[in-house]
């Protein structure tokens, strides 16, 4: 298997001159141009660390994994970092899992052997996840993958317990702290690949043994990769994905062959023709579209001889072509370093291998970090770069690349002190990780270091310098209000940075303070918002910033009402309708004089007694919301009407006049008296007349006899009644 350990060291003479060398140059400022400061975060400064494992499952601020090269890497949904595996100097490999804590600092080994050569792994039952599987020793490029559900995948790499490429694919989940092994030939030896039609998943076909192999995208639920080393070490340059979700392997393009010499076709011009040639490689990049990168990596021929490469690849997932983007289409090509911070498309690094690369976390650049390798003579570097590809040009950041030596300038400096001189040893099979800050993070590797080849278990940080960089690692990221639902009285709290500019639609409902930074929304009405924010500093190196929507859910306000007929009744028909006029409320309470009634929305009710009373209307709704009403009713009695059968118009101011008998409150309307021919002798139809008859008819006195009457009288709630009899007129 390949490493670089039988690459010539320096004897002893020559150690010291190049150490003394590096001393100076670090001292002297190499990176003239500031662009950021690394930091020694823990770990040894010593090769070949042994390490502390501490406690299983429990982290600790002693804990530190060993020193180890080419491990698998990840980065979890809440911003962790785990490694797996990986080799030791001896030779030996590693199956023990680790994750880092960058909240806390600290190390916490979770699965696999603590001690052991080579250790087996336990596969368990394929397909059945368990607390007591996990893989064997694994190391030189396995491929690893965050899934959409935060699961961590393996597939691969070096199985140094039975000295073969392997073909598994296993499943980490992070929850249970279980590893499934999930397809692959287990402990047999290494198989090659089963390609099937292009682009048609099959429960067959599979990419075969593979190390070397760190080209990794993760889209939707698909895990893609690219070439690597198959079984009989030979460079691929095939493009394969996985389905999670059909556990099923299909091959997307790229050619079967091995040492596929590839088509560079014209820079920057898509083509069907385009194919990269076969490499091992190790880039983990991929835009905001989708699109998938490739930069270096190399073939190896026998054991030690390198074919490395420095041209830069894009992978269109809609057309599915490839297009050469940057670098030099020929092999072990020595690139052109631009100055420091200085972006050019026309300069660009030195062909190597085993550079370890991440993902910038930028919401309006696409840029990707790339550290250190080896390079054709097998010298491990520690120059730091960055790709835009937006403008397609690298900007070398930090470090050293141009030495034609195996051991470059490094200072670690004083442990979690950020300086201008610190810079890591020349290394390659680094663990390599970006933050939510735009710091970039590396771990362990391999390289020629004072002492010869060795591994490290250190820790460090790049922090970058915004005045230098302008690609986008530092952006403005909003995140939407975790409450959403407001009351009378609330509002809810989005923060931003103050030196932004806001837009907020729809423009209602909130209040915005640009000196803190704090969006209030207050209601009372349900908005769905979009907030813009666009950065106002010169020195943020994101202008395009970010964009959020969400849903507030505002309240009604309630309003208490309803309508009291009629207002006054008698208790001849003592019925009262209450109709419920309220707005926005959900249930209601009817009180009168302050006894409990009911709770429809609508009520009847019956009087029994004369008297003043009140009703009350509780109406309640949102956010506990309350509004009361009250209205008044007066129930009287309907009072009587009655008629004498007689009477005796003679003058002696005794029962002279004819008319109605009325106690209580009614009106006449029409009140007439006609004689025994029907003819009317007396009308009542105005209120300038009164309403009784003298006994005469037009100035006469009538004769005596039986007389008939006819009244229309209405009582104080509008009721008419009709009232019909006869009346004795005696002289």
């Amino acid at each position: 298997m390949l490493t670089f350990r039988n690459m010539k060291n320096f004897n002893l003479m020559q150690k010291v001159l190049v150490c003394t060398f590096c001393f100076l140059l670090v001292m002297m400022g190499l990176s003239k141009a500031q662009s950021g400061q690394w930091v020694w975060v823990s770990g040894s400064s010593s090769p070949n660390s042994s390490g502390n494992y501490g406690v299983k499952g429990v982290s600790a601020p002693g804990n530190m994994p060993p020193a180890r090269y080419q491990a698998a890497y990840w980065i979890d949904k809440q911003g962790n970092y785990w490694i797996f595996g990986g080799s030791e100097a001896s030779g030996f490999g590693h199956n023990d899992l680790w994750r880092y804590s960058v909240s806390t600092g600290e190390w916490t080994w979770m699965s696999g052997e603590q001690t052991g050569v080579n250790p087996m792994g336990n596969y368990g039952t394929q397909g059945i996840p368990s607390a007591t599987n996990y893989p064997p020793a694994l190391g030189f490029g396995s491929n690893c993958w965050t899934d959409t559900a935060g699961n961590l995948w393996l597939f691969g790499g070096f199985d140094q317990s039975n000295f073969i490429n392997s073909d598994n694919l296993w499943r980490y989940t992070i929850t249970t702290n279980e590893w499934t092994w999930i397809s692959g030939s287990g402990t047999l030896t290494g198989t090659s690949p089963v390609y099937g039609p292009l682009g048609v998943y099959g429960p067959t076909y599979y990419p075969g043994s593979r190390a070397e192999c760190k080209s990794g995208w993760v889209i939707d639920n698909e895990l893609w990769l690219f070439g690597g080393q198959d079984n009989t070490s030979g460079a691929m340059s095939d493009l394969w994905s996985y389905n999670t979700l059909t556990n099923q392997w299909a091959w997307k393009g790229g050619s079967s062959n091995v040492n596929a010499p590839g088509n560079y076709g014209t820079l920057g011009v898509a083509s069907p023709a385009n194919e990269p040639p076969a490499r091992c490689s190790y880039t983990k990049w991929k835009d905001a579209d989708n699109n998938l990168y490739l930069f270096a990596g190399g073939s190896f021929f026998g054991f030690s001889q390198v074919n490395g490469l420095n041209d830069t690849w894009k992978y269109d997932l809609q057309t599915k072509l490839w297009t050469w983007i940057n670098g030099s289409n020929s092999i072990d090509h020595p690139g052109m370093t631009p100055a420091f911070c200085q972006p050019d498309a026309t300069k660009y690094p030195r062909s190597r291998i085993e550079n370890q690369t991440a993902q910038t976390n930028s919401t309006c650049v696409n840029a990707f970090w790339t550290f250190g390798g080896f390079d054709f003579a097998g010298n491990a570097h520690n120059d730091l770069w960055l790709f835009n590809t937006n403008t397609n040009e690298w900007t070398h950041l930090n470090g050293q690349a141009s030495i034609n030596s195996n051991i470059v300038p490094f200072n670690y400096g004083n442990l979690g002190v950020p300086s201008n001189s610190n810079l890591p040893p020349g290394r390659g099979g680094t663990c390599t990780w970006t933050d939510n800050l735009g710091n970039l993070w590396i771990f362990g590797g391999g390289g020629n270091g004072s002492t010869g080849w060795s591994f490290m278990n250190d820790l460090w940080k790049f922090i970058p310098d915004t005045s230098c960089i302008k690609t986008g690692l530092v952006g403005v990221t909003l995140q939407p209000p975790a409450q959403t639902t407001l009351c009378p009285g609330d509002t809810i709290t989005l923060l931003v940075p103050t030196n932004v500019q806001i837009d907020i639609q729809p423009n209602v409902g909130y209040s915005y303070n640009s000196g803190t930074g704090e969006i209030q929304f207050y209601g009372p009405s349900s908005n769905t918002y979009t907030v813009s924010a666009n950065s106002l500093n010169p020195n943020d190196p994101c202008f395009i910033n970010d964009t959020i929507s969400f849903s507030i859910s505002g309240y009604n306000l309630i309003h208490a009402d309803f309508a009291l007929s009629p207002a006054i009744v008698s208790l001849t028909n003592p019925v009262v309708e209450l109709n419920n006029l309220s707005s926005n409320a959900t249930s209601y309470e009817w009180y009168l004089n302050g006894v409990y009634l009911g709770n429809s929305p609508d009520l009847t009710h019956t009087f029994s007694q004369t008297g003043t009373y009140c009703f009350t209307l509780i109406a309640k709704g949102d956010c506990n919301q309350i509004d009361s009403i009250t209205k008044c009713c007066e129930v009287i009695e309907n009072g009587i009407v009655s008629f004498p059968n007689v009477f005796s118009p003679n003058g002696d101011n005794l029962n002279d006049v004819f008319r109605p008998i009325i106690h209580g409150d009614f009106t006449i309307s029409n009140f007439q008296v006609y004689n025994r021919w029907g003819q009317a002798v007396f009308t009542f139809r105005n209120y300038s007349q009164k309403p009784e008859w003298d006994g005469s008819f037009q100035g006469q006195k009538c004769e005596m006899g039986t007389y008939f009457y006819l009244a229309e009288i209405s009582d104080v709630l509008g009721k008419t009644y009709l009232y019909k009899g006869d009346i004795m007129l005696l002289r």
